[in-house]
């Protein structure tokens, strides 16, 4: 649109001056149309602000004597006739007289020009030459960087349509630009979820505030078999009028950088439950309570369900040794979250003895004593994971997605598992995600060994002194003597005790 027909905010045509605009405004194009004798007909504005000559000094005058140097009229002479004869335009810079005395470079455009009748006219279009170069040298220098710059640019029109990309941007979509002119950004590359950086460019082009490194992520046909991640940011593009132009894109790879981030978090936050488990598991020596912690700690930062279970055996004081074709009997200690959900369901309730086949993954867990791990679990993982037929079905109706079992290892024996399942959280389980679960693991096995062995120790105790208790009085004639046995302690039985019979 040019100055002239601009419109207002309500649709209107401009009335009055408005802000110049346009690359021929910046360069303030100058227009003289000369006759078939080399006079003066027609003197623009911007001719008398170029030549220093006003309309009426310059109009009936021989150009070549008001603007050029003795030295050159031979040459301009020359020049103008082979242009009203041949009808070539001729382009190039020339030095011009100005009307203070001094010598401009001067870059013209001349062409002859036709009436209706037939009148042979010269038109000359000149610009300061100064001016012309610097603008030509901005937009090789803009030509050059877009053309060579790591990152994607790209430029759209109102309609968020594609109007020129650079070879970067070619690159990381892995779609040549003639694939992308005319188009939308979902049109070029369909695999990304961009709806969000298409609505951000909307935003953009009414409020004319830039969006900053919006996060992509995705796959493109330049590399489909890998996950990259973009940071994309969008700018406004006016004219010197103010009209809108469009938006320019931006398009940085940050995966490295990105994945780096991601790592370090992954770090911080494994330290962070590492620390927490620390505080919050062992606080007992109550072996129950000590699993129950272990579950707490689990839920929800690392598994949306995690249960503790132990080998009967274990429990029992024995040692546990299974073979390639024993089954696993497990206690269940504790289970988080105690919601009704159907992943719930399928858990062992605590308290419970269990057995486990032997192709089941928490039994080949605490067979070979290493963690067991399928990321992304299929409707065939599902009767290795649950105990039995309908439990894999309450598992699958769940939407369980990812599976982690590590074992309890607590000086050298494997006491049992703590399983872990992801059914809202839609990330799978990874390494680093095992690395944590085998670090809370090693610390709780300790801890529940410990309470273990004190609550063994404590029955052995128990039983000990109970024995020792006389089961009823001595018949003795003549006497009737009741007895009862109450321990010192409140919480525990105390030995060194006595009985004695006095006469009242």
């Amino acid at each position: 649109m040019s100055a002239a027909g601009a419109a207002t905010e309500g649709g209107e045509p401009a009335r009055g001056p408005v802000p110049p605009g346009g690359l021929l405004d910046v360069l303030a194009v100058a227009s003289v149309v000369l006759d078939t004798d080399g006079r003066i007909v027609l003197w623009s504005p911007q001719a008398e602000e170029l030549f220093g000559y006003t309309a009426a000094e310059a109009l009936g005058q021989y150009a070549a004597r008001l603007m050029v140097d003795e030295r050159h009229m031979q040459l301009v002479g020359k020049l103008f006739a082979d242009v009203m004869a041949t009808g070539q335009s001729w382009a190039g810079g020339f030095p011009i007289r100005h009307k203070d005395g001094g010598t401009r470079l001067v870059e013209f455009r001349n062409m002859r020009l036709l009436d209706a009748r037939g009148k042979v006219y010269a038109l000359g279009l000149a610009a300061d030459r100064s001016t012309v170069r610097r603008l030509e040298q901005d937009v090789a220098l803009s030509e050059r960087m877009v053309m060579q710059s790591p990152a994607g640019l790209a430029v759209l029109d109102t309609e968020l349509r594609f109007v020129s990309v650079n070879p970067a941007l070619e690159r990381i979509n892995g779609r040549p630009a003639a694939e992308h002119l005319g188009r939308r950004m979902a049109d070029v590359v369909p695999e990304l979820d961009i709806a969000g950086m298409e609505a951000g460019a909307r935003r953009v082009l009414e409020t004319g505030a830039p969006l900053i490194d919006h996060i992509v992520v995705g796959r493109t046909p330049a590399d489909p078999d890998a996950e990259h991640t973009w940071a994309v940011s969008l700018y406004r593009l006016d004219d010197a009028a103010g009209h809108v132009l469009g938006v320019a894109c931006s398009v940085a790879d940050i995966t490295e950088q990105h994945r780096a981030a991601r790592e370090a978090e992954a770090a911080r936050r494994r330290l962070a439950v590492i620390a927490d488990a620390g505080a919050r598991i062992g606080t007992t020596l109550e072996l129950d309570r000590t699993a129950r912690e272990l579950a707490e700690v689990a839920v929800p930062e690392l598994a949306d369900v995690a249960a503790v279970d132990l080998l009967e055996a274990v429990v029992e004081g024995r040692p546990s040794t299974l073979g390639p074709a024993d089954a696993a009997v497990l206690r269940a200690l504790a289970l988080r979250p105690e919601d009704a959900s159907d992943a719930v369901r399928a858990a062992d309730t605590p308290g419970r003895i269990a057995r486990y086949a032997p192709d089941r993954l928490v039994t080949e867990c605490v067979r070979t004593g290493e963690a067991v791990l399928v990321p992304r679990v299929k409707d065939e993982d599902l009767p290795r994971i649950a105990r039995s037929p309908e439990a894999a079905v309450l598992l699958g109706r769940a939407g369980l997605h990812s599976y982690l079992a590590v074992p309890l290892i607590a000086r050298g024996e494997v006491l049992g598992a703590l399983d872990l399942k992801r059914t809202v959280n839609a990330r799978p389980f990874d390494a680093d995600d095992v690395l944590l679960a085998r670090e809370l693991a090693a610390r709780a096995a300790v801890q529940i060994d410990n309470a273990r062995w004190y609550q063994n120790a404590r029955n052995t105790a128990l039983t000990l002194q109970r024995s020792l208790l006389p089961s009823s009085p001595p018949v003795t004639t003549g006497l009737e003597v009741a007895s009862r046995y109450q321990p010192a302690g409140a919480t525990s039985e105390v030995g060194g005790d006595w009985f004695d019979v006095i006469p009242l």
